[in-house]
């Protein structure tokens, strides 16, 4: 994976800094029941690199929330290990913007990266996380209207992936008849997979 050192500004307190960054993103258009990209070990993920950390403030987001700058940079960007800059940024959008469901986003992606450190520990705790944010981003209305469907199929899903079986067919069950195609054909999988037991990473796979 190319990696290019890029200059940018941190919105909150205005310091320099240099970042690595992946400067073309592709997307294979294959998933996993997460909603992953799955390179099936073929090529590193990406996400470790979509986040960022202000090494001055702390503030940490979306690489691209750093607007690049011409000015000259001294500092680099925070080496705290992906999943908990993830967190941080989690926490963050929480407690101080009560932006529910990009919180959900973040713990979601630092269950991800947990994982591919092998923190499994860290990524259940996530899980549990992720699973409360996305629950209160469609009781305040703060998820899109379009990614309704998509966060309530996670909620379910990532029920599953902790172990929770129970919670995750209750769930399932009652927001299925409103999931689309796509979903509607995975949410039937899982609930099979909660039926067995089952908390494996599975495929995302569509109606034939």
């Amino acid at each position: 994976m190319h990696l290019a050192q890029i200059a940018v500004k941190c919105p909150r307190c205005g310091s320099r800094f240099n970042s690595k960054q992946v400067p073309v993103w592709v997307d294979i258009g294959v998933r996993n029941s997460e909603l992953r990209q799955d390179f099936e070990g073929k090529a590193p993920q990406p996400e470790p690199h979509a986040i960022c950390t202000c090494p001055a403030c702390g503030k940490a987001d979306w690489m691209a929330q750093f607007p690049a700058t011409n000015e000259e940079a001294v500092l680099s960007q925070s080496p705290l290990t992906a999943h908990l800059q993830f967190r941080n940024a989690a926490i963050q959008a929480e407690q101080l913007v009560k932006d529910f469901y990009n919180a959900g986003i973040f713990y979601l992606y630092a269950a991800w990266c947990a994982d591919d450190n092998k923190a499994y520990p860290q990524a259940r705790e996530y899980r549990h996380h992720a699973i409360q944010a996305f629950t209160k981003s469609l009781q305040d209305v703060s998820c899109p209207v379009k990614e309704r469907p998509t966060v309530e199929y996670l909620i379910g899903e990532l029920s599953r992936r902790t172990g929770d079986f129970s919670a995750a067919q209750a769930h399932l069950q009652e927001v299925l008849p409103r999931l689309p195609g796509k979903l509607a054909y995975m949410a039937r999988k899982i609930l099979k997979l909660s039926a067995e037991g089952n908390m494996e990473i599975d495929k995302f796979e569509s109606p034939v």
